[in-house]
């Protein structure tokens, strides 16, 4: 048994032993070292990591875990997730083929629903860990974790999952499953773990910073959703925690520790782009072994080798996406851009909005721009040239709404940018994709004035009347929103408020679906809505 972190010098030992555990998180589809948006070759992913894995394994004796949100995000995931869904899944062959100890669920898992996540599962040659995943029988719909052995040390590993998908997802994608306080839920079972193991592992979908969405779940009567870093100040016991979810890199530099109670903490950004290493070195003898050193970084993997076993894996895969992003749709008359999006009515985002009220027989549409960096030239419109626009699998909803609640729904929105030092600056703890935008009303936002009292002049497109704050409307928005993602509804005491519609058809179809009804796209737009501000 493990007595904890000491210097060499002060007991005799026999042996020292290096495990290396590695972690990958947010791998979002990025399986081969190509991108399936810009259609061409990429340094990242899955291909260039399994050659580094490999190195280390030919050494040492490794642990690999990765951290959720590994079967959405790419043209790839789509079409094996809803398309061809008779051929083994690539992300899973890939893990397979990696050899990977153990997999935590990710909110982008739930998000694909049962059938595609069971069937990945089921696929599997290693646990899906989600320990807050819970029953009503207080089991767990996923398996809580996992003890394995290396170097004769027993190792545990504890998967939690953000609590907070309740805020994003529908609950039929979920069915049964209640998410639990991912603190209480740690407290529980280092309880049942640290007493059987040597080495002590959180492997999270979640986050470090904890204020980062907390105004949103609080909102919502939400547990915290980057709640990682709490965890390793709240819950002794854990000799290392691997975060995901929020996309960022930590440590920055190498991090080594002697201080058994401080676990360190590691996340490796996303898309395949770092390989997170945690080194542990042990000692012992004929009685006990010890830790003496723990040490956490991240390697970058651009320069690295695509490897052998997944150059074979594409030729299986890669052709088929390829003929489907490239299909054409229609045509594109003009230039355009998604660059200002954000700052001013576009064709971009009206396609967007209009798309959805063709689809529903709504009054009004939201949807928000979720990549500033798209440009569509003139010429063929490709499926890759949506999902550039639309990179998620969000589904269209309508809700009914009060004129009240519409206008309080654009005020929240309106935060994501204030009027300071003689600009227009951006509120950097709100996310772009949170900045909506609506169709079906014209309207200004007035940054001379207070959060609150900014949106005015609202009329109805179609007949130029008052938006009436007392009359009840039918909203169209997206999945997300529509489930609270981003903390729109509940900031309009809209939360509660019926859905008269959901759509069977992703957005990214509704919206390819539009295009090929009208044929063509064009830089016309009506410049529904301004931003005010001062001259």
């Amino acid at each position: 048994m493990v007595c904890g972190l000491l210097f060499a010098s002060e007991i005799e030992f026999t042996k020292l032993d290096t495990l290396y555990i590695l972690q990958t998180t947010d791998i979002h589809g990025n399986i081969f070292a190509y991108d399936y948006f810009l259609d061409e070759p990429a340094q990242r992913g899955l291909a260039k990591i399994h050659t580094r894995i490999k190195e280390y394994r030919r050494k040492y004796e490794t642990v690999l875990v990765d951290c959720g949100d590994m079967i959405q995000g790419t043209p790839l995931t789509y079409y094996y997730n809803r398309i061809d869904t008779v051929s083994a899944h690539p992300m899973i062959e890939a893990m397979n083929i990696m050899e990977y100890d153990a997999f935590t669920v990710g909110n982008h898992e739930i998000e694909q629903g049962t059938d595609v996540y069971n069937r990945c599962r089921n696929q599997s040659d290693f646990p899906w860990l989600s320990a807050n995943s819970t029953l009503e029988n207080d089991s767990t719909y996923f398996q809580p974790y996992i003890i394995i052995e290396r170097n004769n040390l027993k190792i545990g590993i504890l998967g939690l999952t953000t609590p907070a998908i309740p805020m994003w997802l529908d609950d039929s994608l979920y069915p049964g499953i209640k998410w639990q306080d991912m603190i209480e839920t740690a407290s529980k079972y280092v309880k049942i773990l640290r007493p059987q193991v040597d080495i002590l592992i959180g492997t999270f979908h979640s986050g470090f910073d904890e204020t980062d969405g907390a105004e949103k779940t609080k909102l919502m009567g939400l547990p915290t959703d980057n709640a990682s870093g709490l965890v390793a100040i709240q819950v002794p016991g854990f000799d290392l925690i691997f975060g995901g979810h929020s996309h960022n890199e930590l440590p920055m530099k190498k991090s080594i520790s002697v201080d058994e109670n401080s676990p360190l903490q590691l996340i490796s950004g996303s898309w395949g782009r770092k390989l997170g290493v945690a080194e542990i070195i042990t000692a012992s003898n004929a009685d006990s072994s010890w830790i003496i050193q723990k040490s956490v970084w991240l390697e970058d993997i651009k320069e690295i080798q695509t490897s052998e076993e997944f150059i074979d894996l594409q030729s299986i895969y890669h052709q088929a996406v390829l003929d489907y992003i490239r299909k054409e749709i229609g045509t594109s008359k003009d230039t355009l851009s998604s660059a200002k999006s954000r700052l001013q009515d576009s064709a971009l985002m009206q396609l967007i909005n209009q798309a959805q009220l063709d689809f529903t027989d709504a009054d009004i549409s939201f949807a928000a721009c979720f990549n500033t960096n798209v440009n569509i030239e003139p010429g063929p419109i490709k499926v890759k040239d949506i999902y550039k626009l639309y990179p998620y699998e969000n589904y269209l909803y309508v809700v009914s709404m009060t004129g009240q609640q519409i206008k309080d729904f654009l005020e929240y929105s309106s935060r994501y940018y204030y009027w300071e030092n003689g600009k227009l600056q951006t509120n950097q703890n709100i996310k772009g994709y949170n900045f909506d935008m609506a169709e079906g009303i014209s309207y200004s936002i007035d940054y001379t004035k207070k959060s609150g009292d900014r949106i005015g002049n609202i009329l109805l497109s179609d007949s130029a009347s008052r938006l009436d704050l007392n009359k009840k409307y039918k909203v169209a928005m997206n999945s997300y929103r529509a489930s609270g993602g981003g903390g729109h509804l509940p900031a309009a005491g809209a939360q509660e408020n019926e859905v008269l519609f959901k759509s069977n058809l992703e957005m990214r179809n509704i919206l390819a679906e539009y295009i090929m009804k009208i044929g063509f796209i064009e830089n016309i737009v009506d410049s529904n809505w301004k931003i005010i501000i001062p001259q």
